[in-house]
């Protein structure tokens, strides 16, 4: 099943990690260089010649002077189809003789964390004569030394391994620098064909395909990495071109320097190099199984929800970076265009339902860092912390009172409330996943103490910040209220599966039913306590539905649910009466809160709809106007995994 007429804003060409992430912004392959999530340039060129004649299918030719200056720049071929599916981007290309179809790849498999975890992506081709003649192809792709450089001042260097040519940075920048709109300057981008020839190219020169270790200036002599493969008198012709990065070193993990976690069993680059060509054919019927089973369940709730969680799979998995710490995988999130903090629990949370659907283990590696930076002597606060750094260092916030990692940190800069309910609840929808509570008795004491925390001040919250401030603080928050008590409800769950006394459940209930009295507002219920003619989603509440706790009374779902549904605008349901915004994730939320597909399928068709219709050219955002589907901010978020909550069940 492929799912085709449907426009996005961007798609995904190269998912690997937040630095390994390349999308194309225009509807067009050829009308634009793909780019990094950020929105810079990272050229990359694909040219079929047919017969002789030039033709393009991918970028744009100026970035590589060389070519332009021999053989001038070629006509477009013209782009017919594209389509999405989890694992897949599809393009369809057609001229008078031949059909050209381009498939990017990157197999993130969730079963096997070695794979997904490997930062290599495919560009697979395949052309066949639609004039009944048999042809001479060739297909060519190039890969921009930008795509190993932050900013196009920065120089890069040739070279060229046993399997594949490349483009390194070198790596006197690694992990100098944390922060938000960044792209890696350290390391090596590489390309490798099975079969066909490859080598570099600069403005000044068609350089040999052995050379060496030629530096060269970006923005000045354009260099570039590229493969070709050639096909004389042939009516078809197939195959694919491997497209890496070695990172050398990921993240820096309080202090210690980790890898991907591909390296755990001690595989080097060029190995896995050779492994991404050697395993290809049966590595390709993985992600074709994976895409086929994933789109079925998705087409049970909908076909436009199949179409929104296939562009929203790679994006949620790739906004992370798997490593290995030697001991423990790390599954680390960067918060994309909102402040680059690594690890941090309100993302994790809103992604977790795609990981508990497919891999449990990734929700524990998302945790790991919070649990150990929680532990240390720098944290001094009796509630979770918000995140554990700043990607790719994760080594404690930078809230300092005293410069980024100076003095103590910043109690303004935490989310007391928030974070401890995210926690509670991530932790207890991995154990209740996995049937198991080893995790939960593992953090205890940390855990038992963040309930205590909920009972003591979760019910009616004090002025302070949450993941939904972005219209400002708010104190008495009903919503934040909701999460602290299915907080202290989901410990209460796990303290029974460990079969300890449970004091928490009680508790929930007996707040729950105050909580209903206190935030109902004539046919709804409020934003906070004391704000008559208020109403906000309370996205919290899909926990005692999905874990069947019955904490809170039912017709509160269906109550809620009916009064959304008078507040639905054209691209979706607002986040709550203070402003015309709206966040994917948690009205996606809202879809199970009561069983009403019709409420479903209306905040769905509006999502897709947001997509095909909004004017700002970049990854799936998250935060974006339901009246004319425009962009608030956040990009390329791994929350998008929390769009996936329909299809999860315990």
């Amino acid at each position: 099943m492929k799912l085709t007429d449907t426009k996005f804003p961007a798609v995904p060409l190269i998912t690997c990690d937040p630095y390994f992430n390349v999308w194309s912004m225009t509807e067009n392959l050829n009308d634009d260089f793909p780019r990094h999530w950020t929105g810079m340039q990272n050229p990359l060129t694909g040219i079929i010649t047919i017969d002789g004649k030039e033709k393009l299918f991918m970028g744009k030719k100026r970035h590589n002077p060389f070519y332009n200056k021999f053989f001038g720049t070629p006509d477009k071929i013209q782009q017919t189809n594209l389509s999405i599916t989890p694992l897949k981007t599809i393009y369809t290309f057609a001229d008078e003789k031949v059909e050209l179809e381009i498939i990017f790849s990157t197999p993130l498999l969730p079963d096997d964390l070695k794979l997904l975890s490997r930062p290599v992506s495919y560009m697979s081709y395949s052309v066949k004569s639609i004039d009944g003649n048999k042809h001479d192809i060739s297909v060519y792709i190039d890969v921009s030394g930008m795509l190993c450089t932050n900013t196009p001042d920065e120089k890069v260097f040739f070279g060229k391994s046993d399997n594949y040519v490349f483009l390194s940075s070198g790596t006197e920048n690694m992990l100098k620098v944390s922060g938000d709109d960044q792209r890696i300057n350290w390391g090596k981008v590489c390309i490798s064909s099975p079969k066909g020839k490859m080598g570099f190219t600069d403005d000044h020169s068609k350089c040999d395909e052995t050379e060496k270790y030629r530096e060269a200036p970006v923005m000045e002599n354009f260099p570039a990495i590229f493969a070709i493969d050639e096909y004389n008198a042939v009516e078809t012709a197939d195959g694919f071109f491997c497209i890496g990065y070695d990172d050398v070193l990921s993240l820096e993990y309080f202090g210690q320097r980790v890898r991907g976690y591909w390296t755990k069993d001690r595989e080097n680059f060029d190995k896995i190099m050779t492994l991404a060509i050697d395993d290809y054919d049966s590595i390709m019927a993985r992600v074709d199984e994976f895409d086929s089973k994933m789109l079925a369940d998705a087409t049970k709730i909908s076909e436009d929800y199949a179409k929104v969680v296939s562009i929203a799979y790679r994006q949620a998995v790739a906004a992370h970076k798997l490593a290995w710490d030697g001991k423990t995988g790390l599954f680390v999130s960067k918060e994309c265009y909102s402040n680059g903090c690594a690890a941090t629990v309100d993302v994790t949370y809103p992604s977790i339902p795609l990981f508990i659907i497919y891999n449990p283990d990734l929700v524990e590696y998302m945790l790991n860092p919070i649990f150990k930076f929680a532990a240390t002597d720098k944290w001094e606060y009796e509630f979770a912390p918000h995140d554990a750094g700043q990607y790719p260092i994760v080594n404690g916030q930078v809230y300092g009172d005293q410069g980024i990692y100076g003095g103590h940190l910043r109690l303004e800069s935490q989310m007391p409330v928030e974070e401890c309910g995210n926690m509670l609840l991530c932790v207890a929808a991995l154990c209740k996943k996995k049937g198991t509570t080893d995790y939960a008795e593992k953090h205890f004491d940390t855990l038992n103490q963040w309930a205590e925390y909920l009972a003591k001040y979760g019910y009616n919250p004090d002025n302070q910040l949450c993941t939904d401030d972005f219209a400002g603080h708010l104190a008495h928050n009903c919503n934040l209220s909701v999460k602290a008590i299915m907080g202290m409800a989901a410990w209460g769950m796990l303290l029974k599966m460990m079969g300890k006394e449970d004091k928490f459940t009680a508790i929930a209930k007996e707040y729950a039913k105050q909580w209903k009295a206190d935030a109902f507002d004539k046919d709804h219920y409020k934003l906070a306590f004391d704000k008559e003619d208020t109403w906000s989603i309370k996205y919290n509440l899909v926990w005692d539905k999905l874990f069947n706790l019955d904490i809170f009374d039912k017709d509160i779902f269906e109550t809620e649910v009916n009064y959304y549904k008078t507040k639905v605008n054209e691209y979706g349901l607002p986040l709550d009466c203070r402003s015309l915004y709206t966040k994917s994730d948690w009205q996606m939320w809202s879809t199970i809160l009561n069983d009403d597909k019709e409420y479903t399928d209306m905040i769905v068709s509006a999502m897709l709809k947001m997509l095909s219709d909004t004017v700002d050219k970049a990854p799936f955002t998250d935060w974006y106007y339901t009246h004319d589907a425009r962009q608030v901010g956040f990009q390329n978020r791994t929350v998008q995994g929390g769009l996936f909550i329909n299809m999860l069940s315990f």
